[in-house]
């Protein structure tokens, strides 16, 4: 019986192994990322103010959470032509990195309903990386 339990642990740590080693490819360009997903959830996050059910920070929540999964998103680039070598910049990395922290800000301020922090985190950590990243990688 170990040694079915040892098997079936190497066998699990060469499958894990050769899934995380795959290339996975972007399937959305930048734009369809931008447009579809990071726009409407920024704009939830950028308009919240005066919360007062659950619902509405559940939907701050919601917001800061697609954020964060189209940051990882991002961090691949897109599927358009250039977008992989543009997500491969440092610049591109950062402020992608600098998104998704914000991101974090938000959730930690909806967890205490903290419309303070909800401002400063979307205002003063979200919005700056955003903006940066749009005058150096907008027009491209």
């Amino acid at each position: 019986m170990a040694r079915l339990k040892q098997a079936a642990a190497v066998l699990l740590v060469i499958v894990c192994g050769s899934v995380t080693l795959a290339q996975v490819e972007p399937e959305l360009t930048v734009k369809e990322i931008m447009n579809g997903i990071i726009t409407p959830t920024t704009n939830t996050i950028w308009g919240a103010y005066q919360l007062q059910t659950d619902a509405q920070w559940q939907e701050v929540q919601n917001a800061a959470l697609a954020v964060i999964g189209a940051g990882n998103l991002l961090a691949l680039g897109g599927s358009a032509p250039g977008e992989p070598a543009s997500a491969a910049e440092e610049s591109w990395r950062e402020y992608n990195e600098q998104m998704i922290a914000a991101a974090r800000e938000v959730l930690v301020a909806v967890a205490e309903k903290d419309e303070e922090a909800l401002s400063n985190a979307g205002n003063n950590s979200l919005y700056p990386p955003c903006e940066s990243c749009h005058k150096q990688y907008q027009q491209r």
